[in-house]
């Protein structure tokens, strides 16, 4: 059985109610003690999100002993995040919000261990929300993310497009689709990711190395896709309800919508959504950029349950598209190439109570398979890419050790990648990783103090190859990353930060062994297999305004990067 259906199954036949453990209650009120109508509360770490009623009320029922982030947003007023622990009691807490003329970032939770605004996060980090979302969505993840502050987009027509962050792309920004690390062979030029971000909630960006919580590739930073939240009917009636949006880009010609449907009976919740665009040559003050049209397709299906007990979900993601690749017309007048990819992605969440903490566990299997074709109307596939990963992490929240509260954490991967097709650019191999980290927070006067350490390990097994001229053999990485962290609130709306950060990178299969002609780049390219890990020293100093009237950062950065991986011409024929 699918395993989507299978957890629908499950989750159908699970008793209607649990037992709550306790129950989160209060009033978001604003100026005046004037209750707030339709603000949004968040309880992070659950994933829980409801609203406040016409009395300003909100409520969590059946929520787990542990300690959870509590975030309440509203647009016109300044967010807030708090921590709160539960025990076996109901929880009544009440909140001010103030009037914020300008709309402020509420919560983001890739950045560090515990859920924290914009404002107090340890690294620098920009939020994409769901309504900028529907303003600068693209098709490519680049393009979307590039609205944001220090993130920019390198790619070929309007479906390929590679996040850039501080001048680092490809295998040095890694890219997580809810948490869950994504391997699409990012280490080709005209490789994007392969997901969407229509439906998502928002989009959270790292600037700077992030190697303590996400191991290799993450570099230059990291661009984590959020999806929605479940939704639950714990405490309120059962629901079913859907949403739809549509849009139409004139320049290439491109229409798009996205269908979903939601509901929820007692701890029980699922979601289905799709997403489908079609769009034509991209025009530019020159002229039409030939062969750039593309076609996309996608959807998604979730179900979890929550309870005093804790939760889970289950989430199921496809999506295929059809991309057009520009090409030189000084190089090939009339050339047609294009890519068909087709993205399978299972991930398994659970969020389990265990003493005075919480262990949070992700499992996930990604399936990407890149056909690239010579021309239009071509069947025979030129240059073929299918990897398969599988990943895992698991989260230790524990108990606050003196001033400061975080998490141990241990993960793992298997990746592998076959090839197929007339071309070859990289062996097949496979990938073996595992890390061990620790990361921390604490809150002194007004000091926010962080820091963290982690040690990998990762073992690359190549296969051998005649036409690269590769032998079977074994590459063997290891490596420590680390990263410390100081925040002073200059005042309760000002604070300067900063962040000592050392990440890593392994070098891929690509940049050890290829040998031959690089269509994406137009050139003869041959691998290296000395090749060491590259290591990097990153500093960051800044200045950050959450006002209600100014919302700004100013600050600069030196990244020193050991070990750096580029092509130099060889003068070879």
């Amino acid at each position: 059985m699918h395993p989507v259906l299978l957890a629908l199954a499950l989750a159908a036949g699970a008793p209607s109610s649990v037992p709550p453990a306790a129950t989160i209650q209060g009033t978001v009120m604003g100026r005046d003690s004037i209750p707030l109508v339709g603000a949004r509360v968040s309880l992070v770490e659950t994933g829980r999100i409801t609203t406040t009623d016409s009395k300003g009320q909100y409520e969590f029922a059946g929520v787990a002993r542990g300690s959870y982030g509590l975030s309440f947003a509203m647009v016109g007023y300044a967010p807030k995040v708090f921590r709160l622990r539960v025990e076996d009691s109901d929880v009544t807490f009440d909140v001010a919000l103030e009037p914020s003329l300008v709309e402020l970032p509420d919560v983001q939770v890739t950045a560090s261990p515990l859920a924290t605004t914009a404002l107090n996060s340890p690294q620098p980090t920009a939020v994409l929300g769901s309504a900028d979302l529907a303003i600068t969505g693209a098709p490519a993840l680049g393009e979307t993310a590039s609205s944001l502050p220090g993130v920019r987009s390198v790619g070929t027509g309007a479906g390929i497009g590679k996040p850039v962050i501080r001048g680092l792309t490809s295998n040095r920004v890694l890219v997580l689709a809810d948490g869950q690390r994504m391997e699409t062979a990012q280490w080709g030029d005209e490789h994007g990711p392969s997901i969407e971000t229509a439906d998502a909630a928002r989009i959270e960006v790292i600037r700077g190395p992030a190697s303590v919580l996400y191991g290799s590739d993450a570099l230059g930073g990291v661009i984590n896709v959020v999806g929605r939240p479940l939704p639950d009917a714990l405490g309120k009636p059962s629901f079913v309800r859907g949403r739809a949006a549509a849009s139409y880009a004139t320049n290439n010609e491109m229409p798009a919508g996205t269908l979903a449907l939601e509901g929820a009976d007692a701890g029980f919740g699922f979601r289905v959504s799709g997403t489908a665009r079609q769009g034509g040559d991209v025009r530019t003050p020159d002229g039409q950029l030939a062969n750039s049209g593309l076609r996309t397709i996608g959807g998604e299906a979730s179900a979890g349950l929550r309870g005093g007990w804790g939760s889970t979900a289950l989430t199921y993601a496809h999506r295929d598209e059809r991309l057009e690749i520009h090409e030189d017309p000084a190089e090939e007048p009339g050339a047609t190439p294009f890519q068909r990819i087709g993205e399978d992605r299972v991930h398994l969440t659970a969020m389990l109570p265990v003493g005075e903490s919480h262990v949070d566990v992700s499992a996930g299997y990604e399936r990407n398979n890149r056909r690239e074709f010579e021309q239009d109307g071509a069947t025979d596939v030129a240059l073929g890419l299918r990897t398969q990963s599988w990943t895992g992490d698991v989260r230790l929240h524990h108990p606050a050790v003196g001033p400061f509260s975080g998490i141990v954490g241990v993960s793992g991967e298997r990746s592998g990648l076959g090839t197929y097709g007339e071309e070859v650019l990289v062996p097949a191999n496979r990938v073996l990783s595992g890390g061990l980290y620790l990361s921390e927070q604490a809150s002194v006067a007004r000091w926010e103090l962080s820091f963290g350490l982690r040690g990998d390990l990762r073992r690359l097994d190549v296969h051998a190859d005649n036409r690269l001229g590769v032998t079977t053999q074994r590459r063997n990485y290891s490596a420590v990353s680390g990263s410390l962290g100081a925040l002073l609130h200059t005042s309760e709306r000002t604070a300067l930060v900063l962040n000592i950060g050392r990440g890593f990178r392994a070098p891929s299969a690509f940049e050890l062994f290829a040998n031959g002609v690089h269509e994406g780049t137009v050139r003869f390219e041959r691998g290296d297999s000395t090749l060491a890990n590259e290591h990097s020293w990153n500093t960051d100093l800044s200045f950050r305004v959450a006002s209600n009237r100014v919302s700004a950062e100013v600050g600069g950065f030196l990244n020193l990067i050991d070990h750096y991986i580029y092509p130099t011409p060889t003068g070879g024929s």
